[in-house]
Parts: C-alpha cells; sequence; structure tokens
C-alpha cells in the first residue's frame, strides 16, 4: 500500500474482499486491514461510523477466518467502546468470535443468521459460515458412526432435517454417511481416532468436547 495509508472508504474496503476472494486467500485480506488499523483509529477521531462499521466486521472475521483468535479478541480492546457496544455489525462480528472461542455451535448460527451484515461484510461472513460447516462435517465423520438428523442440524445450522441429510449424504458423498431404516445418519467409514467412534446416539454437548479433533473449532 506505499508508505502513506489511503483514507479508509466503503469501495477500498469491498475492493480489498473482492480481491481476497479471487484468490481465495484470507490473509491478504488480513495484512491489508492490519496495515490500515493506524488509519482507522484516524478515522474512529473523525467519527466516519459507517465506515468504521465495515473496516472493524471485516477485520474480526478474517481474523476468525485464519484461526488466530487470540489476535481477534485483542482486537476487540483495541476498538472504541461506543462502536464496540453499539455498532449492531460490529457486536455481531463479536458475538461470533465469543461463539466460536467457547465452541456454542447454536449461538455461532444464531447469530451468523440474524446478524445486520452488510453488502460487504456478507460476503466474508459466507466464507466464515462455510469453513464452519466445512470442519464440522470433519468434525462429525471423525467422531461417530452414527448420529441423529435433528442433531447433526443443530451444529450444521441447517434449517431442516431433510436439507441436513441432504448435506452429509447426497452434497458430500465423501464422508460416508448413509440414511438407515431407523432414521439415523450412518458414517460406514474406517479410521479416526481410537475409542472416540460412538455408536448410536450422540449426546448433546459430546461434540463440544471432541472439537479439538477439528482445526477451526480447537482449543487455542
Amino acid at each position: 500500500m506505499g508508505s502513506k495509508l489511503p483514507q479508509l472508504s466503503s469501495s477500498l474496503l469491498a475492493t480489498l474482499v473482492s480481491d481476497s476472494s479471487s484468490s481465495s486467500s484470507p490473509l491478504s485480506l488480513l495484512s491489508s486491514l492490519s496495515l490500515l488499523e493506524p488509519r482507522a483509529a484516524i478515522t474512529t477521531v473523525d467519527g466516519n461510523t459507517e465506515v468504521l462499521s465495515t473496516y472493524y466486521t471485516l477485520y474480526i472475521l478474517s481474523l476468525i477466518l485464519v484461526d488466530d483468535l487470540p489476535e481477534a479478541r485483542a482486537l476487540t480492546h483495541r476498538i472504541d467502546s461506543q462502536l464496540l457496544h453499539n455498532d449492531p455489525s460490529i457486536i455481531s462480528a463479536y458475538r461470533v468470535l465469543q461463539a466460536v472461542w467457547s465452541k456454542d455451535y447454536v449461538a455461532f448460527h444464531q447469530t451468523m443468521q440474524g446478524a445486520p451484515w452488510g453488502d460487504v461484510t456478507a460476503v466474508l461472513a459466507s466464507r466464515v459460515l462455510q469453513k464452519h460447516r466445512t470442519t464440522t462435517l470433519s468434525l462429525l465423520s471423525t467422531a461417530y458412526t452414527s448420529i441423529p438428523p435433528s442433531l447433526a442440524q443443530k451444529y450444521l445450522g441447517i434449517s431442516d432435517e431433510p436439507r441436513t441429510v441432504k448435506m452429509l449424504v447426497e452434497e458430500n458423498p465423501g464422508y460416508g454417511w448413509s440414511h438407515n431404516d431407523q432414521g439415523f445418519l450412518v458414517n460406514s467409514e474406517t479410521g479416526g481416532t481410537s475409542g472416540v467412534k460412538q455408536q448410536g446416539r450422540a449426546k448433546e454437548g459430546e461434540i463440544g468436547r471432541l472439537a479439538t479433533l477439528g482445526g477451526f473449532l480447537s482449543d487455542v
């Protein structure tokens, strides 16, 4: 970006997000946002809350996307308190961070679905959601040989059970899931962690204790 930082603007942030989407790498976006933080501090004084809302929401989400949760938490202490506690978009990003940190699947999906994302922030929020679901699919497949669709639905944040079954069985056949006559999702693939695979109905909360098996949901 050169020695002189550009002015924060909605068009600049939109371009940064678009460029990172094209490269499929969140690291380039994160680097740019990090370099712009001194400019954001100046903009805070100017009171341009709309662009700051977009900037800090993107910054938090990008840190979540690269699994740097400690830095995301540190960032929330550097955001102006009036913005952090009053801006709906920043509040939503902060709640997503809290949910990921605590491995609260329900809170994560409720926040993602109800957040007032703007056109630019929605792009990155969608990438966070997709990564979360992909990692959760892997975790479910590693941890369980069978699970009721209602519980898989809860952890994946899908709107209904048929859609959940379709996602596991038809859209992601590589994980080895099928739907048996008893109404359970059954994983026929072998492997996983010895002693962790569970037969029968998965208990609520159990997947949280097994979250260390997954990268995105691992302890940090």
